[in-house]
């Protein structure tokens, strides 16, 4: 029963940019690391790469030991109000938090530390997807039935995979397309701020992810979402960098 709850709650949550573009994150903050935080964050994970862990909060979703971890991947703010800390579900902002202290803490073992690396790559990449921060009313656009060229599927479905897959570019081409994107202007006036504040973006860029008049997507609405969805996966990208760096200094 514990298990059938758990895929009930998590389902469409777990996958937030699915697999491209959670490794899109990851190889942009790769990149943009200080090569003391990029050591030390190598002698806690090894020869992986960060844009190999970030799916691994994935992979685990099967693993009656992580049920418990089914509400980490969102969190919640209905329209027009700033993020409260435990008002409304979801534990996104909070465990990013928890992890941010725990990665480089002399009190927890390698292996506490790069299980809490491993989640961070994720869930800041959770973060800046705009359907995990939740209106609480549709579940982070699951309930919202669309068409996808025709084909039956849900809004949250179109934003973790379809968008991806209409561009057919790999996670590199993709990351090195947005390098090339967004200058360091751009991504200067990004690093301001914290989790709280890029949660209630998210909320904010939420309301384009529902703006179309036919509900049989295709091209044009890849065409008035891309703008979007390419500045969270780069903020996403500076923005986990920023925080290793600061973990690692």
């Amino acid at each position: 029963m514990k298990v059938f709850l758990y895929i009930i709650c998590s389902i469409g949550y777990l996958f937030a940019w699915g697999n491209t573009g959670h490794r899109v994150v990851g190889k942009i903050a790769e990149e943009r690391l200080s090569n003391k935080a990029k050591r030390q964050i190598k002698n806690i994970i090894g020869h992986h790469d960060l844009a190999y862990l970030s799916i691994w909060a994935d992979r685990i979703k099967s693993d009656p030991n992580w049920n418990h971890a089914y509400d980490w991947h969102w969190a919640t703010i209905p329209d027009g109000e700033v993020y409260e800390v435990g008002k409304y579900s979801g534990k996104l902002v909070d465990k990013i938090n928890e992890f941010s202290k725990n990665a480089n803490s002399a009190d927890l073992s390698s292996e506490e530390k790069k299980q809490a690396i491993k989640w961070l790559v994720h869930l800041v990449g959770d973060l800046h997807q705009p359907l995990h921060v939740g209106n609480g009313k549709d579940r982070g656009g699951n309930d919202v039935k669309v068409k996808w060229f025709g084909d039956e599927t849900n809004l949250h479905e179109v934003w973790d995979e379809k968008l991806f897959d209409l561009q057919n570019l790999s996670y590199t081409e993709y990351a090195h397309f947005l390098n090339l994107e967004f200058d360091e202007s751009m991504c200067l006036k990004w690093s301001s701020g914290d989790i709280e504040s890029y949660a209630e973006e998210s909320s904010i860029y939420r309301k384009s992810c529902y703006d179309y008049s036919n509900d049989n997507l295709s091209y044009g609405y890849l065409f008035n979402v891309k703008p979007i969805l390419d500045m969270r996966l780069m903020q996403a990208g500076v923005r986990l960098a920023n925080l290793f760096n600061e973990i690692f200094k």
